[in-house]
């Protein structure tokens, strides 16, 4: 990991860094796709953890997943569910929260000048341990909550 932040954000008294031009970042080529899958999936694992989901519940990783919108490389988390814990329901339920909170670091980074962010693929087998085998607490009712703003 300290190659990868070495890379992308070099030392200010480094004279040869960003390629020896002023006033650049190190170049992105640098980054393997390893490099970055390993940058992306850092951050769910950390967004993850702070949404106190246990780290053995879930899966998680990170793959290529074609190109994107604006021809670069395009990258998709993925998440399966290896135990169902009592915090995976409402994880479920905030998955548009939980994308919105990993797309807020992604943008802040600098990985997304030349790579793109596809997203979450979440999987839950009937196979993990504790999963419900019928459907419970199923709405009587649809609720739309307006958004803010």
């Amino acid at each position: 990991m300290k190659g990868i932040i070495g890379r992308v954000f070099p030392r200010k008294d480094d004279p040869l860094a960003g390629g020896g031009m002023p006033g650049h970042a190190a170049l992105s080529s640098e980054l393997t796709h390893s490099d970055i899958e390993n940058y992306y999936m850092r951050i769910i694992v950390d967004v993850m953890r702070r949404m106190l989901v246990p780290a053995d519940s879930v899966e998680i990783g990170v793959r290529r997943s074609g190109t994107g919108p604006k021809g670069f490389v395009a990258f998709a988390g993925y998440i399966r569910i290896l135990r169902w814990d009592p915090v995976m329901p409402v994880l479920l339920q905030n998955l548009p929260v939980l994308d919105g909170k990993i797309r807020k670091v992604v943008a802040a980074s600098v990985i997304l000048e030349h790579t793109h962010f596809e997203g979450l693929w979440f999987q839950a087998h009937c196979t993990a341990e504790g999963a419900p085998e019928e459907l419970v607490g199923m709405p009587a009712e649809l609720l739309r909550h307006p958004r803010p703003g």
